[in-house]
């Protein structure tokens, strides 16, 4: 989508809202706001054209790119009878100061809320962002002013370890992506390229032009306690959300690489908050654009613009305290649900068999053992996912290659299911897994086979064996146990489904070695042969 289309797609929403305009051109400010450090920040305050209080909504944000949309959404909202307020994190655009993602938005975004408290056109507040310009406002929900009424978040969370890293792989197609926009100076260089550079750890002074310490302290943190997630600033985005006291709408979609970071988020909300927040999660991506392809979908996407409207009306304007409800799309049925919780009431036990069927016949399975070889050279593409944005034409549920489409893909498959099958919630996979290095990896991916024959990835997660075995010995026969991510999905009657077992899907995931240790300092890489002993205890589980 180019520039224009995108802008002509908000605007049709903002039409669309059921917020006509009543007021002509609005008033505009640009000023610089004072941080509690004398650091002054570009603030661009947009309010209707008349006399008296309004109630405001507030953004921060670190892409300087944004300000066209920045100005086109403030003139909207003013139209209409809101003010807006939009502020560039510090080093950003106008804004004086050092660029330093997430550092200083704690304090900077409480001084900026504290500043608009103390100003007489403002009536109330509500904060509202997506991606970054969400972190911005869960860096400080719960030390706002008693004007600051609601947040209305889309595609994050307080648990940046999660949007990073699973299991301890890097994923780059986000880290190492945004690394590259945001270093602070243009960097031309390849993304893919960069992405499978050996060393990672180097790839900023061997192919970026510069040091950048702050990506590589992200990539010597591999576990969540590690240095760049035990910071300051990353502790005190953690404890936010159980100290949380006003309403919150977070909007989120299965094929969001923030979505496990919002779900760990929304579940440490208090009993009271949740009870008049929302949770939201749509067939759409970070972008908040559609990512279920191949089927028809009329009913996936929603008129964001009316929806953060409304709400902003109900709390800000109409004083009223919303009724907490959880919002799930159901992929493939295209419907929506509201529901308490993201689990299912039934489970499937599926077991893996080794002349490559799912059966849920415990005495259909057949015992033995499927060898592979994995090279890191040769790496699985990622054909559709959720942990993507750089790769935008892979991110979502797409139509799938054929079974066993490589010989270090291992594909199985159910028998067609005989009834409509309704997946919610997480899917687990254990397998038991052997191979001739100390460490490496397996990747699961959980596809729908349709009854017209395409086939659509669900979920896909990886492991590795020193994750989860650290005194592994090259050689051992040990259990694996991999968790995907929650979904909501539809198994129609007539379908199969299908699980794909491999070693690399990239650049979802960082290629893994076949050495132990941190991936981002490996140089070297070497053939992994590797083994599934299928035996009775091998399932998927949902």
């Amino acid at each position: 989508m180019n520039y224009e289309d995108y802008f002509a797609a908000i605007m049709t929403n903002i039409n669309n809202s059921g917020f006509p305009v009543i007021y002509p051109e609005p008033i505009t400010k640009s000023t610089m706001i004072p941080t509690r450090d004398n650091v002054n920040l570009a603030t661009t305050i947009y309010t209707p054209t008349a006399i008296g209080q309004f109630p405001t909504i507030v953004q921060r944000g670190c892409y300087a790119e944004q300000a066209p949309l920045n100005d086109l959404l403030g003139k909207e909202f003013a139209k209409r009878g809101l003010a807006y307020v939009f502020q560039f994190c510090r080093g950003i655009g106008p804004s004086e100061g050092v660029w330093e993602p997430k550092v200083h938005e704690r304090s900077d975004g409480k001084d900026l809320v504290d500043w608009l408290q103390a100003q007489d056109w403002v009536a109330s507040m509500g904060y509202y962002g997506s991606s970054y310009l969400a972190m911005t406002g869960w860096a400080i929900a719960d030390i706002v002013p008693s004007k600051l009424k609601t947040m209305f978040l889309s595609n994050y969370g307080v648990h940046d370890y999660l949007a990073n890293y699973h299991n301890g792989i890097l994923k780059p197609d986000i880290t190492t992506a945004w690394a590259m926009d945001n270093a602070g100076w243009n960097i031309d260089t390849d993304y893919l390229t960069a992405a499978k550079y050996r060393p990672s750890m180097t790839v900023d002074v061997d192919l970026w032009g510069g040091e950048l310490p702050w990506y590589r302290d992200v990539l010597r943190s591999t576990t969540e306690t590690s240095h760049y997630w035990s910071s300051i600033t990353s502790q005190n985005l953690k404890q936010v959300a159980a100290k949380i006291k006003i309403p919150l709408f977070i909007s989120e979609g299965w094929y969001d690489h923030h979505l496990e970071n919002a779900l760990a988020t929304y579940a440490e909300l208090s009993a009271e908050v949740k009870a008049h927040s929302v949770l939201q999660i749509g067939g759409w991506n970070h972008f908040g654009q559609p990512a279920i392809f191949g089927r028809e979908t009329p009913n996936l996407l929603l008129n964001d613009f009316k929806t953060m409207l409304q709400w902003f009306k109900t709390i800000l304007i109409d004083q009223q305290v919303p009724q907490g409800r959880l919002q799930s799309y159901e992929i493939n049925a295209d419907n929506w649900h509201e529901q308490t919780s993201l689990t299912g009431t039934s489970t499937l036990n599926f077991y893996l068999s080794q002349d490559r069927h799912l059966t849920t016949t415990l005495n259909e399975v057949k015992a033995g053992n499927i060898d592979y070889t994995y090279d890191p050279g040769k790496s699985v593409p990622s054909i559709g996912g959720e942990v993507l944005i750089k790769t935008a034409d892979q991110i979502g549920s797409r139509p799938q290659p054929d079974l066993n489409y490589r010989d270090d893909v291992i594909s199985f498959v159910s028998h067609p299911l005989t009834t409509n099958q309704r997946l919610l919630g997480e899917l687990k996979l254990t397998v038991n897994f052997a191979t001739d290095v100390d460490d490496t990896a397996l990747v699961a991916k959980v596809m729908a086979i349709q009854p017209n024959g395409q086939t659509f990835n669900i979920r896909t997660t990886i492991t590795t064996v020193a994750t989860q075995h650290a005194d592994y010995q090259a050689g051992n026969t040990t259990t694996l146990t991999l968790t995907m991510l929650p979904i909501d999905w539809q198994l129609t009657a007539g379908s199969q489904l299908r699980l794909d077992l491999t070693s690399s899907d990239f650049p979802q995931y960082q290629v893994h070695s076949n050495y132990r240790g941190n991936q981002s300092e490996q140089a070297q890489t070497r053939l992994a042969h590797q083994q599934l002993v299928l035996k009775t205890k091998t399932f998927l589980v949902h």
